[in-house]
């Protein structure tokens, strides 16, 4: 095969080797772009703390009892928060593994016996059958508001971890005129194995700095599950949690909601931690798809655009192809060094779990086969059930969808 790399005539057999060469250069011209990002994003204040201290509820919705589960949970408890914290706890069955660990947090609470808790803090396990639509964490969100009593409502998964001060930047966030909600970036924690690692890489290095680059480029508007803190009258105002009965992507619709009012959605300059528990190829599969598969479904030529972030795996595509040439081994060391100036930013700006590089090249070939795979056609598996996902985000039941197919 004749190629423009080994300074050969350009045949129609070369273009596949171009294409990808191109792609491999672009990727690393996004990847340097994407350095940039993360140095520009804004550094955590020395001390941030809020002018008063509002009294705060947190929504934990709970389904089973992931490992790790009270540990994380008793994260949100232990603030140096001086106004009064309301934590509440969901779950749909009293039989949830997830309730036992809420009862004794709760217990805990009541008795005094959780160290560092604030001295206002108070917690309830919340149990309600109620269903409302199709995902079944917004179900279990509306059943948890009837119970808010706090001006401050702040949105947390169940896999999350926060600092002490957690509460204290929340609210410091809040504070400034027009800002109607603010979101956290979070970290990936591995919990299991090679597996939670892999996929915990992929928040570290490509989530994080891609969010990053689309701030810096005014291009992305995050409003993510890992921490939403808005103002009750806020969340009122949008009709509470029940726009968002049926969609997926809930954070990206609660963000969307609030702006709608004129209001902006601030993100922290701090990270949380997301706790990863993949135990198998299986399971990451499953849960960067449903991840991809939204985000496609929310905007798709923005999704398509992340194509450039594979950065290794086209550097290595681009050296198969072109026979090892010359120039594209140059490429893909080119890559290469891209991707590992941007693991060392990351690691840098935000606090967490720093990776081995020797899992990088593992990590970018990973992530470019999830790419293509979030096409091909399937139901998302998601707390235990298998979901359709409709092109604007909605989801359902896929027993539902074949009982009115049925009809």
């Amino acid at each position: 095969m004749l190629t423009v790399l080994d300074g050969g005539d350009f045949s129609v057999a070369s273009l596949p080797v171009v294409v990808v060469c191109v792609l491999a250069l672009v990727s690393c011209l996004y990847t340097l772009l994407s350095i940039f990002a993360v140095r520009r994003f804004p550094r955590e204040a020395a001390k941030a703390a809020p002018r008063n201290a509002p009294g705060v509820t947190i929504l934990k919705p709970l389904y089973g009892a992931e490992p790790g589960l009270s540990d994380h949970l008793l994260t949100f408890c232990r603030q140096s928060y001086d106004g009064p914290v309301q934590i509440l706890f969901g779950v749909h069955d009293a039989a949830d593994p997830a309730a036992i660990v809420a009862r004794r947090i709760v217990a805990a609470v009541r008795a005094g016996e959780v160290a560092g808790a604030p001295a206002g803090l108070t917690a309830e396990l919340v149990i309600d059958s109620a269903r409302h639509g199709g995902n079944g964490k917004v179900d279990n969100l509306i059943n948890l508001s009837r119970h808010i009593a706090g001006d401050i409502v702040v949105l947390a998964d169940s896999d999350i971890i926060v600092a002490p001060d957690y509460l204290n930047r929340l609210t410091a966030a809040l504070e400034p005129e027009g800002v109607g909600a603010v979101t956290c970036l979070y970290r990936g924690v591995a919990m299991e194995g090679i597996w939670s690692r892999l996929c915990a890489m992929g928040v570290d290095y490509t989530f994080l700095p891609n969010v990053a680059t689309g701030l810096a480029l005014n291009m992305a508007k995050p409003c993510v599950g890992a921490t939403i803190a808005l103002r009750r009258e806020a969340l009122d105002r949008i009709g509470g949690f029940v726009p968002l009965k049926d969609q997926l992507a809930d954070d990206f619709v609660l963000g969307a909601l609030v702006r709608g009012l004129g209001l902006k959605v601030a993100v922290a300059d701090f990270v949380v931690l997301h706790a990863h528990r993949e135990r198998s190829f299986a399971d990451l599969w499953r849960q960067e798809v449903r991840w991809a598969r939204t985000i496609r479904a929310l905007d798709p030529a923005g999704y398509f655009g992340t194509i450039v972030t594979h950065t290794l795996a086209w550097g290595l595509l681009a050296v198969v192809l072109a026979g090892f040439a010359p120039g594209a081994v140059l490429l893909f060391f080119a890559a290469l060094i891209c991707r590992v100036t941007l693991h060392d930013e990351v690691d840098q700006r935000f606090p967490g779990q720093a990776r081995s590089l020797a899992l990088a090249p593992v990590r970018d070939v990973l992530g470019f086969l999830l790419f293509w795979g979030s096409f091909l056609p399937g139901q998302l598996h998601w707390r235990g059930q298998d979901f359709s996902l409709r092109d604007d985000g909605v989801m359902a039941p896929v027993e539902e969808e074949q009982a009115e197919i049925a009809r």
